[in-house]
């Protein structure tokens, strides 16, 4: 089997797992745990979590504030990763003066951040679960899908790929494909402990 189809099965298999974990956040032991009182699916797994992780006292959580300062840094790299891309199938569309000149990896990664985006916005519209404390506003604000966890997984991952045809350098491309692995990793992490 061809790398391509390799990574196209990998791809609808990824993206199959998202949906159902997605059906099932939204639809299994759904309870009203929110602080404001709205439902939240897997809202036992959810307390049992938050109890371990958040919590001296019982239904009282905190925020663990370096965690989400470090994934909230992450995020910035993340459009910043983004961003830098971006760049990249502009000079090249400037340089080959036809869209379709642009390496095809680009274009992709293109794609995908408007996809993300799309995700973005309909998922900031319409939260499957949200946050076990206020904002420092008053506000709760989704907790799933993670806009950190989205962004770190849809632009550092499919990074670690491009980067090697974009660089022909294998050292270079090497490392920075370390560092999309190593920053994918820690946001993930540092947003499922950082208790939001």
């Amino acid at each position: 089997m061809s790398l391509g189809k390799k990574f196209t099965y990998t791809g609808i298999g990824l993206m199959a797992a998202a949906i159902l974990f997605t059906v099932m956040v939204a639809g299994i032991d759904v309870r009203p745990i929110a602080p404001d009182g709205s439902l939240v699916g897997m809202g036992g797994l959810n307390i049992a979590f938050a109890e371990a992780f958040f919590s001296d006292v019982p239904g009282v959580y905190t925020i663990n504030r370096v965690l989400y300062g470090i994934s909230e840094f992450g995020g910035i790299l993340a459009l910043v990763t983004a961003a830098a891309f971006g760049v990249l199938g502009v000079y090249q569309l400037i340089k080959r003066k036809k869209i379709f000149k642009v390496d095809y990896c680009v274009l992709s990664m293109g794609v995908l951040y408007v996809i993300v985006g799309i995700l973005y916005v309909v998922f900031d519209k319409f939260a499957v679960n949200m946050r076990p404390v206020f904002e420092a506003n008053g506000t709760l604000e989704s907790s799933f899908p993670s806009s950190h966890t989205l962004l770190a997984c849809c632009i550092f991952v499919p990074a670690i790929f491009a980067i090697g045809r974009v660089i022909e350098d294998r050292r270079i491309s090497f490392v920075l494909s370390t560092i999309m692995a190593f920053l994918a990793v820690v946001v993930v992490i540092c947003r499922l402990f950082c208790g939001v």
